[in-house]
């Protein structure tokens, strides 16, 4: 699992302007004081920094020189080293799921994450409606592969350049074969039509977006009273029809439609009709308080590979990367930070990322090897993540000694692995189970 020499990071420290020449202070004692320190960088001072320093590597260098340390150079440094670990990728035994016969050549799940930052960063990252329009925001846009839990992309941007913009400049990305699973912010027609060019699968919540049947060559609105009372007169659990959705071009779709307790109908036409009063002139239709009624889900998948039930549980799989940010905020603080110069913020913020992207090449190594003892069993995200903080240090000590690997592997790491497997609870299928029968067609 050795992932940078030495060699490598000061070839890129050199190409940013962040080491010039010789110095006190070198390149990989930089990044690893960021990536492995102890101290949260919402509470991290320099001479925290400073004393990590001299603790792992000797280096005995003064508060003010360290913060001289953290400029433009050093950020661009730390955001390449980001950069090239995400497309790093562990051996082909890793990805032992991704076998010849799965219906699909991918899972990928995308989401982003919004938190709040010190206000002197709001010139660079500015805030917008109920987060307060004078304080700061950033956004993390990720995507991963669930099947061989590859991170995708990872990256930081303004919380003003919203999903769809994100969609919009990501549609080339899209692999053939692969199935995506994203939040309703992503979905447009523009992004619905790039699967049927790219040879590859969506499965979203239908968003706010016309629905048609065709009935004799015309295209007419869906009725959601007439959907409500076929549920409400027949003692049915989904159902499926063939519609067509968009304003100009249309797309032909499947519609899973499944009802939703009457709690959460009620709920939802409470909202709207909160947000109505604030409209004048808005009032509720009984379309939309029939429509309320259900979960709606669009995709291409042909009914052959994913059935109408299947389709339902298989949307789940989407709540993986809900699991992942709170991971990272509940177990990593990844929204917390102390306001500093916007530099040493950012290479702060860096060095977590790069901390999370090492954590997940673990949990790769974690998940194949319950995966290979339990065919039905995975590992879980929250209890994984939550044991790996108490790992760093080790894990600082075997990537600067790639010679301990095995030794740490086997004497430490693989022995607490049973630790990390998902639990059942209830009568709700795990998503290894929901995975499983996905993937089984």
């Amino acid at each position: 699992m050795e992932l940078f020499s030495e060699e490598q990071i000061n070839e890129i420290a050199m190409r940013h302007g962040f080491i010039k020449r010789n110095r006190l202070i070198s390149a990989t004692s930089f990044l690893n004081s960021l990536i492995f320190n102890d101290v949260d960088s919402d509470k991290r001072s320099l001479l925290d920094l400073k004393f990590d320093l001299f603790k792992s590597a000797r280096i005995n260098i003064s508060k003010e020189a360290l913060h001289k340390k953290f400029t433009q150079e050093a950020v661009s440094f730390m955001e390449e080293i980001l950069s090239t670990l995400l497309t790093h990728r562990l051996a082909s035994f890793v990805e032992t799921n991704m076998s010849a016969d799965n219906p699909f050549k991918g899972i990928y799940i995308k989401d982003s994450s919004k938190f709040k930052i010190p206000k002197r960063f709001a010139d660079n990252y500015p805030a917008y409606g109920s987060y307060g329009k004078e304080g700061a925001l950033m956004n993390i846009q990720y995507e991963y592969e669930l099947l061989s839990g590859n991170s995708q992309s990872l990256s930081l941007t303004k919380a003003t350049r919203n999903d769809q913009q994100d969609s919009k400049e990501t549609l080339n990305d899209i692999q053939a074969g692969g199935l995506y699973l994203r939040d309703l912010g992503y979905i447009t027609s523009s992004y619905l039509q790039a699967f049927n060019t790219n040879n590859a699968y969506y499965l979203n919540r239908l968003p706010k977006i016309g629905v048609y049947q065709k009935i004799e060559n015309e295209y007419r609105a869906i009725c959601w009273k007439d959907i409500k009372k076929h549920f409400d007169t027949n003692t049915i659990t989904h159902h499926e029809m063939e519609v067509y959705i968009g304003k100009k071009e249309l797309i032909k779709t499947r519609l899973v439609i499944t009802p939703v307790p009457k709690d959460v109908a009620s709920q939802r036409i409470r909202k709207a009709k909160q947000g109505g009063k604030r409209k004048k002139g808005y009032t509720i239709s009984d379309e939309y308080k029939a429509k309320a009624h259900f979960n709606l889900f669009i995709t291409n998948i042909p009914n052959s590979v994913l059935s109408t039930k299947k389709v339902i549980e298989t949307y789940r799989l989407r709540w993986q990367i809900e699991l992942v940010f709170k991971t990272w905020k509940s177990h990593l603080n990844i929204h917390k930070c102390k306001s500093v110069k916007i530099e040493r913020f950012k290479c702060q913020l860096f060095g977590k990322l790069i901390w999370i992207l090492l954590s997940t090449k673990l949990f790769q190594i974690a998940n194949l090897l319950i995966n290979r003892r339990y065919k039905s069993k995975s590992c879980s995200t929250l209890k994984f993540f939550k044991a790996c903080k108490s790992l760093k240090q080790e894990l600082r000590a075997v990537l600067q000694n790639p010679n301990m690997l095995t030794k740490w592997f086997n004497e430490s790491f693989y022995l607490i692995i049973n630790e990390f497997i998902i639990e059942k609870r209830m009568e709700k299928l795990t998503h290894p189970e929901i995975l499983a029968a996905t993937l089984a067609g």
